[in-house]
């Protein structure tokens, strides 16, 4: 397993991982610079993404292909991508979840409320309008 940056030859792959997976891909060309991928060989395994908004950043689009679940993938693409916020001079980052909350939890985040959001983070089309309002809304300093 080999954690990569994506491309935009990447771009189909990761949309339809994402989709198998339910989460939202609207937006996803913009901010390809800012994805990271886990391929077994040339298989897609996992993907992540940041969207930086100044000292912030907003942590999107964990997803694992179900093949490939319960091998570390997640946590692998979490670590290496906190590091790479971090480098970033991000401070804070911020997430939407419907089904990982124990596991970010798990991970130092904690649930915060929408009103709480910086604007930087709240105006974001994934914050804004991607993600539905049930979503879990939490924060990790970094």
């Amino acid at each position: 397993m080999r954690i990569d940056r994506a491309t935009v030859q990447d771009a189909a792959d990761i949309e339809r991982l994402l989709g198998a997976c339910g989460l939202p891909a609207a937006d996803l060309v913009p901010h390809l610079s800012n994805f990271l991928l886990a391929k077994a060989g040339a298989d897609l395994a996992g993907v992540i993404g940041l969207e930086p908004a100044g000292q912030c950043g907003l942590l999107r689009s964990l997803a694992v292909a179900p093949e490939f679940r319960n091998r570390g993938i997640a946590g692998a693409l979490h670590a290496r991508m906190e590091k790479h916020a971090a480098e970033q001079g991000i401070r804070s980052l911020y997430l939407l979840t419907t089904t990982a909350e124990p596991f970010f939890a798990a991970s130092g985040f904690a649930r915060v409320g929408r009103d709480t959001v910086p604007e930087a983070i709240r105006s974001t089309r994934e914050f804004s309008s991607l993600c539905p309002e049930s979503a879990v809304v939490m924060v990790k300093p970094l």
